[in-house]
């Protein structure tokens, strides 16, 4: 995601921190502002969950900011509600003691640390899993347009057809590969190739042949799609 919509997320922040501290101070009693209860409630309404915010957003730099972004959001901005309310309690009610305030603040503040920490766990886990399947089904991308830059290569109007038949059967073929795969994987690209080499050569009886090859060497690998399943 873009540098700037993060930073609009957090100026955002910002900006509606400001508007209510300006409320805040406005209406507050002045008594309030001596004791420590208010200063606590304070201290994690705001500058508590702009650190958070400030995470956040070098957080979200890296990897895939469209999966981050709206789970950083959502624990964040909950957080932020579950703070606030607190906050504004104790900063308006006369409550002079602290320890009932600071125990209800701290375990909100562990609460919101284990979610954040299992929501980042979540991230990284769905980001690693995205990355291993498109590694796994690139080499079906892969073969797919190796094929169709076969057809360029010659004017037989039957070897163009075998060979968009052959892409077709590529397409639908099993996406995911698999390193048990490796072995056939390799030789039908191997095929491919040689099919490229052949009409290259204009040796179109060849490049029949090989497309033949590589039909059975495609079946051959989505059986085996099957069996690993």
């Amino acid at each position: 995601m873009k540098r700037s919509t993060r930073l609009l997320v957090l100026i955002s922040f910002l900006l509606v921190s400001v508007l209510l501290n300006v409320i805040l101070f406005l209406t507050v009693d002045d008594a309030r502002l001596d004791t420590a209860v208010f200063w606590m409630a304070w201290a994690f309404a705001f500058p508590w969950n702009l650190l958070a915010a400030v995470l956040i957003f070098f957080w979200t730099a890296k990897g895939d900011a469209l999966i981050k972004l709206p789970v950083a959001q959502t624990v964040s901005y909950a957080a932020f509600v579950v703070y606030l309310v607190l906050g504004l309690i104790f900063m308006y009610l006369p409550i002079e003691k602290i320890t009932f305030p600071l125990i209800l603040e701290l375990i909100v503040t562990v609460a919101y640390i284990l979610i954040a920490m299992y929501s980042v766990y979540a991230v990284n886990y769905i980001g690693e899993n995205q990355k291993k399947t498109k590694q796994k089904v690139l080499y079906i991308r892969m073969l797919q347009a190796d094929v169709l830059d076969c057809v360029p290569l010659t004017q037989d109007a039957a070897i163009c057809t075998a060979l968009n038949d052959l892409a077709e059967s590529i397409r639908f073929s099993d996406p995911m590969s698999h390193p048990a795969l490796a072995g056939v994987e390799g030789e039908l690209s191997l095929t491919v190739s040689g099919i490229a080499a052949s009409l290259r050569e204009g040796d179109t009886q060849k490049a029949a042949q090989l497309i033949a090859t590589a039909k059975a060497q495609l079946e051959s690998r989505n059986k085996r799609c099957i069996m690993l399943k």
